[in-house]
């Protein structure tokens, strides 16, 4: 199921998120496999949102214009519908066991579910023909051969709610509003315990390739290696208060757990290594926790409001720094001598009866 890609980077924009008070739950597929989500009103709220909303406005321009002319304007835009939307909530329940030609070629069914004040005109120039009415939502095509729908519906005092997904899913998610609720599964109850702390937060029960196309050639064949291993992921991030981290994975084995932090903590070595010699990485190397506990590796990291706004401070004038250095100032030209008019000739001023040219010896 394939979004186009104007639709996808409004949504993906906003990125995904639920807080314990969003109707989003009911929503959920009741066989989902991986749910995520980030509370976008709680980060624009937070002192931490606040702050890096306000280094954002101040970049300098010559930092923007190293990446694209067009960065100002689309950071602006993506500014301005992260102030309309307040939650969006993903769950997806993988790919089918199935195996076979049928399986080819096939993404897994997902369901995207935006919460906010925004207009939906804003979104219907990226969609074809005139909706469908489907209890109280508006029902799109994408495009007239793709299966992935868009429903518009309004709620009360302006508030808007946006389904994106495969046909099946979003209909089956209309249907399942103002329902009465089942009973939530484990991995929904993980969801909401993670979503009450933590302003995104994902989990996976059971592989990650589970969740990306079938039949799709590996891009990184070490990357879908670990990928093939790891049966489960939690992971939690919380700017209310500062920088929180916490992350999870399930391998197959302790062996391959431990093997997995080995590598992790490897890579990392590699990354920072030209910034070793910096106080605000070494601070961060000291901060980050990275062990192996049975068959899961555990990553955690937590700084303090003013830590993260220092970092933020130290990337935004590395990047002003790449600016300059990306487009040194060109040097003025060299000033040079006029030729005189008339070499030879001398042209005295201020003369009674007016100038007078007089022969040059030299």
């Amino acid at each position: 199921m394939r979004a186009t890609p104007g639709v996808m980077m409004l949504l993906a924009a906003a990125a995904v998120g639920v807080t314990a008070q969003t109707n989003s739950w009911e929503l959920s597929q009741p066989g989902a496999k991986l749910l995520v989500g980030i509370d976008v009103k709680s980060l624009r709220e937070s002192a931490v949102g606040q702050s890096i909303r306000q280094q954002m406005k101040q970049t300098p321009p010559s930092a923007s214009a190293v990446q694209s002319p067009l960065q100002g304007p689309m950071q602006a835009m993506a500014l301005g519908f992260l102030d309309q939307v307040d939650r969006v909530f993903v769950s997806s329940p993988a790919n089918p066991s199935a195996m076979g030609a049928a399986r080819a070629k096939t993404n897994p069914p997902f369901l995207f579910v935006v919460e906010g004040r925004f207009p939906t005109e804003e979104l219907k120039p990226f969609l074809k023909g005139a909706p469908r009415r489907v209890q109280d939502a508006d029902v799109y095509r994408v495009t007239p051969t793709d299966v992935t729908t868009v429903a518009f519906i309004r709620g009360e005092a302006g508030s808007s709610t946006v389904l994106l997904g495969d046909e099946k899913s979003v209909l089956a998610a209309i249907g399942r509003r103002g329902a009465s609720l089942l009973p939530p599964s484990a991995l929904l109850r993980r969801a909401q315990a993670l979503a009450a702390t933590h302003d995104f937060w994902l989990i996976a029960d059971g592989p990650l390739s589970g969740f990306q196309p079938s039949g799709a050639a590996a891009s990184n064949p070490l990357a879908s290696q670990i990928a093939a291993q790891v049966k489960g992921l939690d992971m939690g991030l919380a700017l209310r208060d500062g920088f929180q981290l916490e992350l999870s994975v399930a391998a197959e084995s302790e062996a391959v757990a431990a093997q997995m932090t080995q590598l992790l903590s490897t890579q990392i070595q590699l990354a920072t290594l030209p910034q070793a010699n910096r106080p605000e990485a070494a601070d961060i190397a000291r901060k980050l926790h990275i062990a192996a506990q049975g068959n899961r590796m555990q990553v955690s990291l937590a700084l303090t409001k003013d830590e993260f706004e220092q970092q933020l401070r130290t990337v935004q004038a590395a990047r002003a720094q790449a600016a300059a250095s990306a487009f040194p100032q060109a040097a003025p030209p060299a000033v040079r001598p006029a030729k005189p008019s008339n070499p030879g000739q001398i042209t005295i001023y201020g003369l009674e009866g007016g100038p007078r040219v007089i022969q040059s010896t030299h």
